[in-house]
Order: structure tokens, then C-alpha cells, then sequence
């Protein structure tokens, strides 16, 4: 019996010096020495938490040590899966207990509580600041931190981002938050107070990750020279990430053309998985800037892995005008014969809408229905021209604007980079759908369709004033309705919206406000309305009662916003201006109608997203 009390004595000794060697109040060297034996070590750790808070129960540092070793003992970072969560969680509710005015203990709760709740929670802490500021001396540049990054995350909040930013730095001069305000001020087109916090806070100290972030924002903000010089300092860091895409497009806008292909072919050789998306980009600058030779090489790479990597042709074709003499291949040929089949296909598609108009119409007057002649000349031939050339002028505009897009439906690897919502290539699909649009609406039209937007002097007023009366009248029942919408907590889809503000805002900031005018004011309502009432509308009643076709035409056009929450408002709009297509036997009430409509929106737009 002595020897076994000798034998436990010992044990016991070793496991409190075990104990001891693993213990230390900092969660993060806890975490560190877990290892795979986590299970085995996690509860000894954790004893060694409560054995000292037994004896030192007041040290609010230890307990907070003890919470986050909890929270991070089994986080899974790449899974993003932690099962201590909930344990995470009741310790510091228990932490707020048992301390409920310490400031560190305060903050760390925030890390369990998400979105709105913690905007009002955070509210109640800055709330504590402004009544005890010398308690929190050393703590509110966190609670005003926090609370920006909150409000980066709720739409239209952006000068929120900013107020407390600067509250965070101004309390701590050390902190850099650049990027976080820098993207704020973009969202707001304050370009050059983007561009002035950014350039303010370019330091060689920074890690690569961070500078790279302020390389591209200073890109996408035009100061290419400025994020030249933070992407050299982050080409200091070997430790860290490289963008050298990004480095490589600075250079070009800076005008070093060709020493930006070298970082390019860096940046395809240095790619270890998803070759395709490096090798996409130098082909792209060698179509541009490049010998005829070099983009021929690079060109016969890209497609050499995969067929789809040009699936219609655009790039090949681009390579002709740049090297007319490089062979094609019978896979260059299948691509072109792709092509052509699209274009096949953009003229069948409208049958399947158009034939079961026609048969319909042809059944009603088998049965001895009689259908008024329409005013206009346009029948289903017009209609299935107009349809064909919608397509294709979409069609077009995005295989010009974004053909990688495209491609990345058949290959994911494809898929570009993210484009900002507000951005030329936004601005500049609209422009030339538009201005497409435009043109094939004009070819359309004969020197009578002219006529009948013109009738005479005195009834073109009173025809411009009702559809300005009539526009204002839309808006006023709009208002209602959003109001009973929210009254009945239902949410606006706002998607399809904010893409229509956003392409103008695009076209205002890249282009002219004046060019954002004639397209949204003048030129969409002329041509929607010479498309639905005029050519739809027209080819529908010769086949059907006015009644039908106009809810025909009017659920179309609703449709085609693409927001159902407020397809009444675009149905009632597409209804009214029919109506009065048919009443007026024009089509100028619905134009002026629409153009005012448009107006009021592209004000408000302007206003509201003006640059500054």
C-alpha cells in the first residue's frame, strides 16, 4: 500500500507539472500547442483556466483568455465551422454578467452578435463613451471601428462608414483604416477624397495583402501612377501575395506598355492551378500591344486546352486583323460555324411567341371575328424583325462588352474577376444597346409612323401635356403603393433597380451627364414605345380584340424590368400609354408620358449619386 500511495503521489505531480508546462493565460500560445491532440490537451488547458481564476476570480484579462481559447480551440478556419461556438458564446454572456462596465469584456461580446443587432448594440456602447469617457479613453477607437465595418455591410450607408471611421481614427492616430474609408468615398463618387486617404496612407511597412488592396482601389479610382507605387511596395514583401495583374495594368495606364508584359508572363508561369484565367489576361494584352507573332503563340495556347476557351470566334477574329497570314484551323472554323449558328437561332427564337399569335388570330377569324385595321402598318413580320434585332443587339453588345462572360458558361475557369456595379463596361453596354436599339427602331419606321407622332400643332400640345399629367399621376400611385408595401412589410426586390441606376450613374461618371440624358430621357422612351405600343402592339390587335393585345403587350413590357414587386406599376404604365395609343391613334401622349417619367427618375438619380 506505501508503494501505491508513492506511485500516485508521483502521478499526481506529473500531471500538475503537465499541467503547468501547457497552461498560460494567452489563448493564442494554447491554441498553438494543440495540435492535433486537441482533445487530450483541451481539457487540461481548460482546467488550468479554472484553477487560476479560482484563485484570481477579479483579473478580467485571464477570463477573456479563457473565452476566446474557448472560441478558437476548434475553429476550422478553411471550413469556417467552430462547434465551441455556442460554448464561446455563454462564456462571454457569463463574462458581461459578472463584469457588465468593462470595456474590453463590452467589445468582445459584439463578436457574437450580427447585423442590426449589433449596429443597436453597439449604439448603447457608444452611448457608455459619451457618459464616462475616461473609461473608455483607451477603448472607443474599437466600438467606432466596429461600428463602421458594420455599416459597410448595409446598403446606401456609406457616409455612416465614414463618420465613425474618422471618430475610430481620430482616438487612435495609428490606426489604418484607408481602405475601409477609401471604398466608402468611392461609393459615394468622392473620388478625390478616395484617392487623398489612400495616397495619405501609402507606408513600405504595410503588408503585401494590404498594399495590393490599395493598388487596385487606386486603379478602379483612375490614379493609376499612385497604385504603381503601392504595388512596388508590395512587390518588397516576398512574403506576401503579388497582384501582378493588377501591378501590370497600372503600368500600361502609366504608359509602361512593355515592361507590363513581363509581370503578365509572370504572373501565367507563377500560377500553379487555374493557368487559364493568367493566360486569358496575356492574351488579352497581346491582342492589344504585342507583335503579330507573340499574340499568335499566345492565342494558339489559350484554345489549344479547350475548344470553348473562344467557343465563338471573337478572339480568333480578333487575331486576323492582327495577323491576317496565321492559318486557320478546323477548329477556328467549327467556332465561326457556332457564330453563325447563334445567329440562326436569334431569328427562330421569336417564332415561338409570333406563330401561336398568328394561329390564334387565324382560328378567331375562321369563326367570323372581324378585327379592326390598326392605324399603323406594322403586322407580325415587323414584330418578328424587331424581336430578332433586340436579341442580336444584346447579343452583340455582350460579346463586345463582356465575352469572357459568356465563355464562362462553358468553362467556369473563365469566369472574370468581379466588375464594379458602377464601371465603364457597364456604362458602355448601355450605350451601345441603346444607340443599337435606336437604329434598328429607326429602320423600322416609314415616312407615315413620322407622321402620326405629329398631327397638328394644337393636338400635339394637348397630347404632351396629358402625357406629362398622366406620367405624374403614375408616380403619385407609385408612392402609394410603396407605402402599402411597406405597411405589409414586404421587401422591394431592389436587383434589377439598383442595375438600371447603377448603368446610369456609370454612363454620367464615365461619360457625360448630358450623353446619361439623351439616352435615359430621349432616346428609351422612343424607342420602348415604337417597339411596344407601336410594332407589338399593332401586330397583336390585327389577331386579336385591342383589349388583349394591350394586356399583351403591357405584361410584356412589365415582365421585361425584370421586378416583380412592381410589375403593377410597369403593367398600369404599359396599359395606359396602349390606351392612349389607341385613343390618340399616335404615339406621342405614351412618349411624353414616358419621357417624363424618365425624367423624374434620371433626376433623382442624379441627384442622389452625384459625384462630389
Amino acid at each position: 500500500m506505501r508503494y501505491l500511495a508513492v506511485l500516485a503521489f508521483v502521478l499526481l505531480a506529473i500531471s500538475g507539472t503537465a499541467q503547468q508546462q501547457y497552461f498560460e493565460k494567452d489563448h493564442t500560445h494554447n491554441v498553438s500547442i494543440l495540435g492535433k491532440a486537441k482533445d487530450s490537451l483541451y481539457q487540461q488547458i481548460l482546467t488550468g483556466y479554472t484553477t487560476y481564476l479560482l484563485e484570481n476570480s477579479t483579473e478580467v484579462k485571464a477570463h477573456l483568455e479563457k473565452c476566446r481559447f474557448i472560441q478558437e480551440a476548434y475553429y476550422d478556419e478553411y471550413e469556417d465551422y467552430n462547434p465551441n461556438a455556442e460554448a464561446a458564446e455563454a462564456c462571454a454572456q457569463e463574462l458581461v454578467e459578472n463584469f457588465p462596465n468593462d470595456p474590453e469584456v463590452l467589445i468582445y461580446a459584439n463578436e457574437f452578435i450580427y447585423g442590426d443587432s449589433s449596429i443597436a448594440y453597439l449604439n448603447q456602447l457608444i452611448h457608455k463613451i459619451e457618459n464616462d469617457t475616461e473609461a473608455w479613453r483607451h477603448y472607443s477607437w474599437q466600438v467606432y471601428e466596429l461600428q463602421a465595418r458594420n455599416y459597410q455591410f448595409n446598403d446606401d450607408n456609406d457616409t455612416e462608414v465614414i463618420r465613425y471611421a474618422r471618430l475610430a481614427t481620430e482616438q487612435n492616430d495609428t490606426l489604418d483604416i484607408s481602405v475601409l474609408m477609401a471604398t466608402a468615398y468611392k461609393n459615394l463618387n468622392q473620388k478625390e477624397n478616395a484617392i487623398d486617404i489612400l495616397i495619405n496612407h501609402l507606408d513600405s511597412t504595410d503588408d503585401a495583402w494590404v498594399l495590393n488592396q490599395k493598388g487596385r482601389l487606386l486603379l478602379e479610382l483612375g490614379a493609376s501612377e499612385k497604385a504603381l507605387d503601392a504595388f512596388r511596395l508590395a512587390s518588397r514583401d516576398s512574403s506576401g501575395y503579388e497582384d501582378l495583374n493588377s501591378l501590370a495594368q497600372a503600368m500600361i495606364d502609366n504608359g509602361l506598355v512593355q515592361e507590363a508584359r513581363d509581370f503578365l508572363l509572370k504572373d501565367y508561369k507563377q500560377t500553379t492551378w487555374n493557368q487559364i484565367k493568367p493566360l486569358h489576361r496575356l492574351l488579352e494584352y497581346d491582342l492589344r500591344y504585342a507583335t503579330p507573332d507573340s499574340a499568335a503563340l499566345t492565342y494558339d495556347r489559350f484554345v489549344d486546352d479547350n475548344f470553348w476557351n473562344d467557343a465563338f470566334g471573337i478572339y480568333r477574329l480578333r487575331l486576323f486583323f492582327k495577323h491576317p497570314l496565321h492559318a486557320l484551323s478546323l477548329a477556328d472554323l467549327g467556332r465561326f460555324a457556332l457564330f453563325i449558328l447563334v445567329l440562326l437561332l436569334i431569328l427562330i427564337i421569336p417564332y415561338l411567341w409570333i406563330l401561336p399569335i398568328h394561329y390564334f388570330g387565324w382560328w378567331q377569324k375562321s369563326r367570323g371575328k372581324v378585327f379592326p385595321p390598326s392605324s399603323f402598318h406594322w403586322s407580325l413580320k415587323h414584330f418578328w424583325i424587331a424581336c430578332s434585332l433586340w436579341f442580336l443587339c444584346e447579343w452583340i453588345a455582350t460579346l463586345l462588352i463582356n465575352y469572357p462572360g459568356i465563355l464562362s458558361w462553358m468553362n467556369d475557369s473563365l469566369a472574370p474577376d468581379d466588375i464594379e456595379s458602377i464601371s465603364k463596361p457597364t456604362a458602355d453596354f448601355l450605350l451601345l444597346f441603346s444607340f443599337g436599339s435606336l437604329l434598328y427602331t429607326l429602320a423600322l419606321l416609314k415616312r407615315e409612323d413620322v407622321k402620326q407622332f405629329f398631327t397638328s400643332i394644337k393636338n400635339n400640345g394637348r397630347q404632351i401635356l396629358a402625357g406629362v399629367g398622366l406620367a405624374l399621376l403614375l408616380r403619385f400611385a407609385l408612392g402609394i403603393y410603396l407605402q402599402l408595401l411597406k405597411v405589409f412589410n414586404i421587401t422591394i426586390d431592389t436587383t434589377a433597380t439598383t442595375s438600371v441606376i447603377d448603368s446610369i450613374v456609370a454612363i454620367n461618371q464615365f461619360y457625360n451627364p448630358y450623353l446619361g440624358f439623351i439616352i435615359v430621357v430621349l432616346i428609351v422612351p422612343f424607342y420602348e414605345e415604337v417597339l411596344f405600343r407601336g410594332i407589338f402592339l399593332s401586330a397583336c390587335e390585327r389577331n386579336m380584340k385591342f383589349i388583349f393585345a394591350n394586356i399583351l403587350q403591357a405584361s410584356v413590357f412589365a415582365l421585361l424590368h425584370d421586378n416583380l414587386q412592381l410589375f403593377p406599376f410597369y403593367f398600369a404604365f404599359g396599359m395606359v400609354t396602349g390606351y392612349y395609343r389607341q385613343k390618340t391613334q399616335g404615339l406621342l401622349t405614351g412618349t411624353s408620358l414616358h419621357i417624363t417619367n424618365n425624367l423624374i427618375a434620371f433626376i433623382a438619380i442624379s441627384m442622389l449619386r452625384r459625384p462630389v
